[in-house]
């Protein structure tokens, strides 16, 4: 939704969001998918990638290493992320989610979740991913991920 649409009353909520990707040797590449408990508007929970807001001052690669680290334990260089070019913006009921999308690969396999947001973790076959998102943002932001990884391997 373009802002000329935007109701007053709602707010732009700045996040970023992160495929991490970790290349499969012999084997297919996997991403990681976090699971959210269940919520009463989801019943079951569901899964997604990386996910968190922007803090004042910070700049969206900094609160995406931050972020990574803080729901995986997962330590990556800003300099190892890559961002995905397009306008990622998306309307909830009261907010406008405005994120800053990227995707990184990983070599680590184990990774310890943050309990007060996740309740479970699993790397998931590349050709496997679409299905297993709830949110038709992720399937988006996916789309436009999986886009990415495809032409840097046909290079």
């Amino acid at each position: 939704m373009e802002g000329a649409g935007r109701m007053a009353s709602e707010s732009v909520r700045n996040s970023i969001e992160c495929w991490i990707i970790r290349r499969g040797m012999g084997e297919e590449d996997a991403v990681l998918l976090l699971h959210v408990g269940e919520e009463p508007d989801t019943p079951g929970g569901f899964w997604q990638p990386i996910t968190g807001g922007i803090k004042e001052g910070e700049a969206p690669h900094e609160a995406c290493v931050r972020e990574i680290y803080e729901e995986t334990s997962l330590s990556v260089r800003a300099e190892d992320l890559h961002q995905v070019a397009g306008h990622w913006e998306f309307q909830l009921p009261h907010q406008v989610i405005r994120k800053d999308l990227y995707w990184v690969e990983v070599s680590e396999a184990a990774i310890r979740i943050a309990p007060e947001e996740h309740d479970d973790w699993k790397w998931v076959p590349v050709s496997a991913v679409e299905p297993e998102l709830h949110w038709e943002s992720n399937r988006r932001t996916w789309a436009a991920v999986l886009s990415c990884l495809r032409s840097q391997a046909g290079r």
